[in-house]
């Protein structure tokens, strides 16, 4: 039986598949955060843990699960999905859990405020990101189930990294929003390394995608890689840009309430004469 997605060299079929495992873990994370991570009060949480549980279970399941082991550009649609799109999601779905271990002094507790500074978050994400993104990493390990779970398993690590600088808990942050959008626009840049040998190799960069059965004819091994940089960069960049903007907007309505506070404030006050 095949529980993960992972290279077979059949034919591409539309056909539905079937996939286990990506059903297993996806109800295991559903479970835990139902029984662990969830704050019933707090709706808006468990909509965001929601929210980040769908954008997981579409990137793993089939069809986009199968297509990645076909397609460069689809595996690359997995990793934006993973990595860039679903963790962001699944910490604010666990940040009002999360919020009571910023006091603690317990290991997870410095292990989270260490991980909350943007040095150890950017290495973390950047030495992930760019690893699976390595041909001799991705060509055996995406031949083989646990392979493939492995891969998935490293984006969301990596994934983790990024946005937990910019979704902890208070007690645990420190950036403030300026430096949490530049530290977030500086994670832009490492992709842009695999995304450009993606698209300016004049061979296909993954013999994998490059002796797989052809989806369609159109997509050539050569084009296939090619669409996987444009995505890496059109696609996942903005991604992120849309967290540098929620938190840019989110600023500016503190700094206009605060605003307001003051001058309130100053009118109760009582003039002298």
């Amino acid at each position: 039986m095949t529980w993960w997605c992972a290279a077979t060299g059949l034919p591409w079929s539309w056909s539905w598949q079937a996939y286990p495992g990506v059903w297993i873990f996806i109800a295991l994370l559903g479970f835990s955060y139902w029984r662990f991570g969830r704050t019933p009060a707090d709706t808006r949480a468990t909509r965001y843990f929601l929210s980040g549980l769908l954008t997981l279970w579409i990137a793993l399941d089939w069809p986009l699960g199968t297509l990645g082991t076909y397609l460069a550009s689809a595996h690359t649609g997995q990793f934006i999905l993973i990595t860039l799109g679903a963790p962001g999601l699944l910490l604010l779905g666990l940040r009002p859990r999360l919020a009571a271990l910023a006091s603690a002094d317990t290991f997870a507790a410095r292990t989270l405020r260490f991980l909350a500074r943007p040095a150890p978050a950017f290495v973390g994400y950047t030495t992930l990101m760019l690893g699976t993104h390595l041909p001799d990493i991705v060509d055996p390990f995406m031949a083989t189930q646990w392979g493939s779970f492995l891969i998935d398993m490293l984006w969301l690590l990596a994934g983790l990294f990024l946005w937990w600088p910019v979704t902890a808990p208070d007690g645990f942050r420190r950036l403030a929003p300026p430096a949490a959008m530049g530290y977030l626009f500086v994670q832009t840049i490492p992709g842009t390394a695999p995304a450009a040998f993606l698209i300016f190799s004049q061979y296909p960069l993954y013999r994998l995608y490059e002796l797989a059965p052809r989806v369609t004819e159109v997509l050539t091994p050569r084009y296939d890689h090619q669409v996987a940089g444009l995505l890496m960069k059109i696609v996942g960049d903005p991604v992120v840009w849309i967290g540098i903007t929620i938190i840019f907007f989110r600023w500016a309505n503190a700094e206009r309430r605060a605003d307001r506070s003051r001058t309130r404030t100053e009118a109760a006050e009582p003039r002298p004469g």
